[in-house]
């Protein structure tokens, strides 16, 4: 387990990682529209889109925020899964004796259905927490009202959970096999920095396709980016 400090230095890690998805995303997103092509220029709209479109540090900071806020969490599940399914170390053992011996064939197979139960339980329970947290604890940052909530977890809550699905399986049955417990979130904040990129250039697609009559609600709704 974690002492305290080592907790704290994986926290600012995590959020550091979180953040600067967080940026890439923003970036991309200035990037891309400023090279959009000069035809396009020609439509109001889209000349309307593109001056309102600017970096916000604050978005970053909330990213920053809820990185670190989640990182005790995140820990203290993956804590759980390795207590509640210990693995051994696959690695080690498989180095030590032949994988043809009855001995290592059982371990190896009793580490594999360990690291399955893991990942079965981690993506049914964990995973729809994460999301919900996430959606959640950004919403609640950004000020936004009950029902305001209610309606970005009604817009971007099954979405943002069938992407992940995408993505963390298959990083999680790496995490689980190989890296230590002390390790685990840094390896998840590596992966992370992927999917939070993709996190911020979700929502900022999302309003770029909204009319301008409608931004004011998109605003509202995804939050400022």
């Amino acid at each position: 387990m974690a002492t305290p400090r080592q907790l704290a230095k994986i926290a600012l890690f995590n959020g550091s990682m979180v953040a600067t998805g967080n940026v890439i995303a923003q970036s991309f997103m200035l990037w891309s529209e400023r090279a959009a092509p000069a035809a396009a220029d020609s439509s109001p709209a889209v000349g309307r889109r593109e001056s309102a479109l600017s970096y916000d540090p604050l978005q970053t900071l909330r990213f920053f925020a809820y990185g670190v806020a989640f990182t005790p969490i995140s820990y203290r599940w993956h804590a759980f899964l390795n207590a509640r399914f210990p693995t051994g170390d696959i690695v080690a053992g498989s180095l030590k004796q032949s994988a043809t011996t009855p001995s290592k064939v059982s371990s190896l197979s009793r580490s594999t259905s360990a690291v399955l139960k893991r990942l079965a339980v981690d993506q049914t329970v964990f995973a729809p927490f994460a999301t919900f947290s996430f959606i959640g604890g950004m919403g609640a940052m950004e000020g936004l009202g009950p029902s305001e909530l209610v309606e970005r977890f009604r817009i971007q809550y099954l979405p943002l959970l069938i992407a992940g699905y995408a993505l963390w399986p298959a990083a999680q049955v790496v995490n689980f096999s190989i890296v230590p417990l002390a390790y685990r979130i840094p390896f998840t904040s590596v992966v992370g920095l992927m999917w939070h990129t993709y996190l911020s250039w979700t929502s900022a697609r999302m309003k770029t396709n909204i009319m301008p009559s409608e931004m004011g609600q998109a605003e509202a709704l995804l939050g400022p980016l």
